[in-house]
């Protein structure tokens, strides 16, 4: 994948102090990635740098809407979305990933991509359980689920375990 320099943030030439950064997602950022779960947005990511000498704190805040697949009917919506993220971008003497929210880079690198970081930082600001507001969802879907539910609920209220089957020939009165 090319780099997008718009999301490349100088690293050696950025003066000490803070510095801020706004960014628009659309939906051209989302078909950039393969595989992408997510196809269409409109999120606004703003960005925080607090250069020191020897790291670079990237404070991430996430506002915007997603669409997603309801979990319940399957329909898509737009999923309103929000988060805050924080990175570490350490100075050594070559690129490493100490951990999750850690990276090691050289001092003189001129740039740093940023674009895959929000991209990760998009997608864990989405929830687990994605549901349309209540009362929103498909209704022919929702007619359909209510209605096999109750199929199955009749079933099983018909069901004997067959261990407690055997019980209905004791006779306890002669």
């Amino acid at each position: 994948m090319e780099k997008n320099n718009e999301f490349l943030i100088p690293v050696s030439g950025l003066a000490l102090g803070s510095h801020t950064y706004q960014f628009e997602i659309n939906d051209g950022f989302f078909a950039e990635r393969e595989y992408s779960e997510i196809q269409h947005g409109k999120v606004e990511v703003s960005l925080d740098i607090d250069r020191q000498e020897t790291l670079m704190v990237l404070h991430f805040g996430i506002e915007g809407t997603v669409r997603v697949a309801c979990d319940r009917c399957a329909d898509e919506f737009d999923l309103p979305i929000r988060d805050e993220r924080e990175f570490f971008l350490k100075f050594g003497t070559e690129n490493a990933q100490e951990s999750d929210d850690v990276e090691v880079v050289p001092a003189e690198q001129a740039d740093y991509d940023i674009s895959s970081l929000v991209y990760e930082f998009i997608i864990l600001a989405v929830p687990m359980h994605r549901v349309h507001p209540e009362g929103q969802c498909n209704p022919e879907v929702m007619a359909m689920l209510t209605a096999e539910q109750t199929v199955e609920e009749t079933e099983e209220e018909n069901e004997i375990d067959p261990r407690w089957a055997a019980l209905k020939n004791i006779k306890l009165e002669d």
